[in-house]
């Protein structure tokens, strides 16, 4: 056999792996909620026909995916470890709760990465630290680890831990109510999810009990600004990674080329929009963390990073 004929065997044997692990997917309807994603509370979401739209929230879906993967993998990796490795401090049975969390985060991460390894084995990796809409330079993965792997010593995390899980239960719920208008497999997969996220809350908030709320105030306001900073870089606004879902849309819709330039200015203007603020972080959605900010007077200012918080 030839080097080219190696080559093309090899290419029918990639190609026959990845129509066996899409066969089940029902690339027909929406992997995620429309009303959930970015794009939708822009103005141009209008323009855009029925298949671009449900094309946009698979390529959210695969997005969102990641974005929990990598969340999951990075408290699984650093943050929970040096939490549970101080039981003189949390309490020995937190303790081993933080220890069941750290597994059960590993198995979630696993989901989310053969989920979308399912839809495109050659693009998606299951290997942890490889992500496709998640532009992380080496130095900044390193830097992320570091910062993380400090809990104790700036304790914003448990807020950042809290909001995302409170976050990922409400998306959940919105999928598993969509029944026949998303795609089962995704669906499925957030009810999973879901099993394990309550029990993480209770942690999250026992974690502010023991460890924020003795804290002096000046302390306090200082991890506030560091989170809401946090939050406003990477959490809130659509930047890095949301360009990145909006490209590849583009990118495979080539009659979307004359509404590039308005789509991605649209995308940015979101900072500025209060329905897509809502639709990430509410009272509805994130409530143990927004009725904690109400009772701890260092989130008076909270609003100015998570716009749609109000006292």
């Amino acid at each position: 056999m030839t080097t080219m004929e190696a080559a093309a065997s090899q290419h029918r044997e990639k190609a026959a792996l990845w129509e066996t692990s899409r066969r089940d997917i029902d690339f027909s309807l929406p992997f995620f909620p429309a009303r959930l994603t970015a794009l939708h509370h822009a103005p141009s979401w209008r323009l855009l026909d029925d298949s671009q739209r449900i094309r946009y929230t698979q390529l959210y879906a695969l997005y969102l995916n990641e974005q929990t993967a990598f969340f999951e993998e990075l408290l699984a990796s650093t943050v929970l470890p040096a939490l549970y490795s101080r039981p003189d401090i949390i309490g020995k049975e937190l303790a081993d709760g933080l220890r069941t969390f750290e597994a059960e985060e590993k198995r979630h991460s696993r989901w989310f990465r053969e989920m979308n390894h399912r839809i495109d084995p050659e693009k998606f990796s299951l290997e942890p630290g490889r992500y496709v809409f998640i532009p992380l330079q080496e130095r900044t993965a390193a830097l992320g680890a570091w910062f993380a792997g400090k809990p104790f010593a700036f304790p914003c995390w448990i807020w950042l831990i809290l909001l995302q899980e409170e976050r990922s239960i409400h998306i959940a719920r919105e999928c598993i109510h969509e029944q026949g208008a998303l795609e089962p497999n995704f669906r499925q997969l957030h009810r999973k999810h879901m099993a394990d996220e309550i029990g993480h809350v209770r942690c999250d908030t026992e974690l502010i009990a023991r460890i924020w709320t003795p804290m002096p105030m000046w302390k306090r306001r200082v991890q506030v600004r560091l989170f809401g900073w946090l939050m406003r870089e990477f959490f809130t606004v659509p930047k890095r990674a949301g360009k990145a879902v909006l490209d590849a849309l583009i990118g495979e819709s080539p009659e979307l080329s004359p509404l590039a330039a308005q789509l991605r200015r649209e995308l940015a203007d979101l900072a500025h929009s209060e329905s897509y603020h809502a639709s990430l972080y509410s009272r509805e959605i994130t409530p143990k963390a927004f009725a904690l900010f109400d009772s701890l007077p260092e989130f008076a200012d909270i609003g100015k990073s998570l716009p749609s918080y109000r006292r």
